[in-house]
């Protein structure tokens, strides 16, 4: 079985199987996952597909919003930037917790 190493940056991102349809992709690494199993007609429409993929601006880690609601001892509120999607409640409730 013939395979070729594909990578990004310096750092195998995957691996190119030949296939009776051309060239079967085969993920090693979480950001390419999506391109997992798919067939390509020449490793070059790998490359640039894996370059496409992993060149995009990494999504957000967090939500927009803030679940944190301050208590006794906490910084006051006027330390923090807050949100327009989650304003600082006045009072603590427990239906935040």
């Amino acid at each position: 079985m013939q395979k070729q190493v594909i990578e990004f940056g310096g750092e195998a991102v995957g691996a190119l199987m030949r296939d009776d349809n051309g060239f079967r992709f085969v993920a090693v690494k979480y950001g390419v996952w999506s391109l997992d199993g798919r067939v390509f007609s020449h490793p070059s429409e790998a490359r640039r597909a894996v370059k496409v993929l992993l060149s995009k601006p990494a999504g957000r880690s967090m939500p927009p919003a803030s679940f944190w609601v301050p208590g006794a001892g906490d910084p006051s509120s006027s330390q923090f930037q807050w949100n327009a999607v989650s304003p600082v409640p006045s009072v603590p409730n427990e239906n935040y917790l």
